[in-house]
Formats: structure tokens, sequence, C-alpha cells
């Protein structure tokens, strides 16, 4: 009967075979993880502050902008938007990336 494995052993072993990285991955120490958590909390401030600047840009539209093209200009905002929250969520990957590669 020892051969016998349960739901919990097999479903371990198939989420290794499908993601092989987490099993590699080592610990984080607690120094790292307060790094790390610094680093989110820094980066969404940063978004949530060019969110707030965003719509605060798309709301004064109507004071700048004649009628015919504030749906042209709101959609090139919202794209500036985007793919600035883009870049800055892939710069804190890269630097929480740095604190996890990085030897204690």
């Amino acid at each position: 009967m020892s051969g016998l494995k349960s739901a919990w052993e097999l479903s371990l072993e198939r989420s290794d075979k499908l993601v092989p990285e987490l099993k590699s991955q080592k610990k984080l120490t607690k120094k790292q993880k307060q790094e790390i958590a610094e680093i989110r909390n820094e980066y969404a401030a940063k978004i949530a502050d060019l969110d707030v600047t965003s719509h605060d840009k798309i709301g004064k539209l109507p004071d700048r902008v004649p009628p015919e093209e504030i749906e042209a200009v709101k959609s090139e905002l919202e794209k500036q938007f985007r793919s600035e929250k883009k870049a800055l969520e892939e710069q804190m990957e890269k630097e929480v990336e740095v604190v996890r590669n990085r030897k204690n």
C-alpha cells in the first residue's frame, strides 16, 4: 500500500512539472520580503499618481479642446497612461527581481 499517493502528492508532482522554476526558487529572507514590499508600494504610489493626473487631464479636456477633438485626445491620453503604467510595472518587476536574486 505504500506505493499509493494521495491526491495532494499527485497535485504537487503535477505542479512541479508545469512550473519547475517555482521549485528551484530560493526562499526569500525577511529583509528581501520587506524590500520587495517597499518597492511595490513605491510603484503603486507612482501609478496611482499617474492615474490621478491622467483623469485630471481628461476631466479638463472640455475646457481646453474643441468638442469635435475631445474623443481623439481622450483616447490618446488613455493610451499614453497605459503605456506609462506598463513601463512603471516593468521597471518595478526588474527591481524586485534584483532583490530576489541578491545574495544575502
